[in-house]
């Protein structure tokens, strides 16, 4: 008798452990999917800002770009090649801040001192984070610290400074670029799995494995990153690296520039994140860059920052320039 109870208890137990585990695995999904809406809404909403904008720098004038092939001779550039770097760059920033909220996800299980290295970094911006809070404004803070790693050294030949370009030919450097980002435009999670990043490109895998190294130090990481994490950072470093590549599939290449703290508010080159939320005020200057800008040729992909805000512009404000990483 009893043993028939023992037997029916534990049959209960272990299809209770399923039930949990299902459970666990359709949370886990649909907080996937949850990131991925909340990431397209927020490009949805910048796409829609950018359509709605008056200002002759937008994004997509193609007439534009038409007039200064002409006019400059620009080699590799046409339409098609422009258009796939501008949405390399919008899939670019969706997939950092895919990483940033992964990220986000995970810090909830490492304690403070993890907090503590991230407000330790954000202290030259007047940053605060709250370890009990976990504010969702930790989302953003945090995506800004991915981009300026992700993207420092972005004009380097593969991302590393003083690094000798093998392809002196201006016209086959762009071909092979463009060729490179062709070949892996399509790379899945599943083949990197199966055969590593450096079956694809060694030059990728490399970039890949500085940039892992990078975050790691820079967050005092001490953990194994689970596979979720992994994927999401996979997204995040081959969407910059298509970015990269296609920057450089024209010569003169797409430049990178970046804003300081401190600079005047520009709304040609800057989007104000939080603009929606403080209609009523007005950017004054730059706290904080989240995203770096991009010339195209005649036109402007803006960064976005958050600002520091007041009912009237400051006309006292001394702007800074913008700061550009070529040399």
């Amino acid at each position: 008798m009893l043993s028939q109870i023992l037997i029916q208890a534990t049959r209960k137990r272990d299809e209770a452990l399923m039930e949990a585990s299902r459970l666990k695995y359709s949370m886990a999904e649909l907080e996937k999917k949850l990131n991925k809406l909340d990431v397209y809404c927020h490009n949805l909403k910048s796409g829609l800002d950018e359509c709605n904008s008056n200002s002759p720098y937008r994004m997509g004038q193609t007439h534009k770009i038409h007039q200064v092939k002409k006019q400059d001779g620009v080699i590799g550039a046409n339409e098609k090649v422009v258009q796939q770097f501008l949405a390399s760059v919008s899939e670019s920033r969706s997939s950092i801040r895919l990483l940033s909220r992964s990220l986000t996800m995970q810090l909830r299980h490492m304690g403070s001192k993890v907090y503590e290295r991230i407000s330790v970094l954000l202290q030259p911006y007047d940053m605060k984070i709250s370890h009990s809070k976990n504010p969702k404004s930790l989302l953003l803070y945090l995506e800004a610290l991915l981009s300026k790693a992700f993207f420092e050294d972005f004009e380097s030949t593969g991302f590393q400074k003083n690094a000798v370009n093998q392809i002196l030919n201006p016209i086959d450097r762009c071909e092979a670029n463009y060729k490179s980002f062709n070949e892996l435009q399509g790379l899945t999670w599943e083949e990197v799995l199966n055969k590593g990043t450096r079956h694809f490109s060694e030059e990728f895998s490399k970039f890949c494995d500085r940039k892992m190294n990078e975050i790691v130090a820079m967050l005092g990481w001490n953990r194994a990153w689970p596979e979720p994490l992994l994927q999401a950072f996979f997204g995040a470093s081959k969407s910059v690296w298509l970015v990269h590549l296609l920057a450089n599939s024209v010569h003169p290449g797409l430049p990178i520039f970046w804003v300081d703290k401190g600079l005047r508010f520009d709304s040609v080159y800057m989007e104000d994140m939080d603009g929606e939320r403080t209609k009523k005020l007005v950017p004054s200057m730059v706290r904080i860059m989240i995203t770096p800008g991009f010339y195209v040729y005649g036109n402007v992909v803006k960064c976005k920052v958050i600002c520091r805000y007041s009912n009237n512009v400051d006309s006292s404000l001394i702007d800074k320039g913008l700061t550009s990483s070529s040399p």
